[in-house]
């Protein structure tokens, strides 16, 4: 905790920042605790070539702070390539600082962006409805669905 509550990130966020820095002990806690439906992060496994994924986060705030490291879990054992992953901090107000990530119009976070070509195929907004890999996975299954049927 910092003198002023939770340390909040803002801007691009890394991996290695939440693991190293005692102020995110939750991230690394969360991430231990989190058990993942394996046919799910395997159905994400099979996909992980063909999208990029943007996380939009609140440090200091409890959704994202239950999110991001289930999120995280997952994509580690989806083997989703860092370089797919992109991940941004936002202050209280909802900036990152980062005028591509401002550009996503995200009005709650967490938000997972999931991309293809660059184009949102879908997200996840204030929270997992199901879990994390779940919601992405049906994201998935409808975007192969869709380009299938073009």
């Amino acid at each position: 905790m910092g003198q002023n509550g939770p340390k909040v990130v803002k801007g691009k966020l890394e991996l290695k920042q939440l693991s190293n820095d005692s102020a995110f002990a939750w991230f690394y806690t969360g991430v231990n605790k989190y058990d993942v439906n394996a046919n799910m992060v395997n159905y994400i496994k099979t996909n992980k070539d063909k999208i990029k994924l943007v996380a939009l986060v609140n440090t200091a705030d409890e959704a994202s702070r239950k999110l991001l490291p289930a999120f995280y879990k997952v994509m580690i054992l989806a083997s989703v390539p860092e370089e797919n992953i992109q991940m941004y901090g936002v202050d209280g107000s909802g900036d990152t600082g980062n005028p591509a990530a401002d550009g996503y119009k995200v009005k709650k976070y967490p938000t997972i962006l999931v991309l293809q070509d660059g184009k949102e195929e879908g997200r996840i907004s204030g929270g997992a409805k199901e879990s994390v890999e779940q919601d992405i996975a049906q994201i998935l299954m409808k975007m192969n669905a869709k380009k299938k049927s073009e």
